[in-house]
């Protein structure tokens, strides 16, 4: 059996940090999740280009989304992602480090298909 889900985060980035926490996702034991799209967004335009994404599972970086600075899609549409697979129990996590001298606000829609396993 599957099931589709859909995730949308936000939130705001302080000035200088790294690694500020975005989304975090624990995937259901006896299940997987593919992740299906995603979709980010920044409240600052002019920050395009310097804030930087990272996905990782289990606190390693997941290629090709482990160092991105570019929109993917965005929040309320989002754009289909590379088939990345998750197996239960797994905690993804989205951060995002902000080398701008503002507080941006950022966002982040993941789309899940969940495959339950017996």
């Amino acid at each position: 059996m599957t099931q589709f889900k859909a995730q949308n985060y936000s939130v705001n980035v302080g000035l200088g940090t790294v690694g500020t926490v975005i989304a975090t996702y624990v995937v259901p034991s006896k299940c997987r999740a593919r992740l299906l799209s995603i979709g980010n967004y920044l409240g600052t335009v002019a920050a395009w280009g310097f804030v930087i994404w990272h996905l990782n599972c289990n606190g390693t970086p997941v290629a090709p989304y482990d160092a991105f600075m570019d929109q993917i899609g965005y929040a309320a549409q989002r754009s289909d992602a590379e088939r990345l697979e998750f197996g239960g129990g797994s905690i993804i996590t989205v951060t995002a480090d902000n080398p701008t001298a503002a507080i941006v606000a950022t966002g982040i829609s993941l789309g899940w298909e969940l495959i339950f396993q017996e």
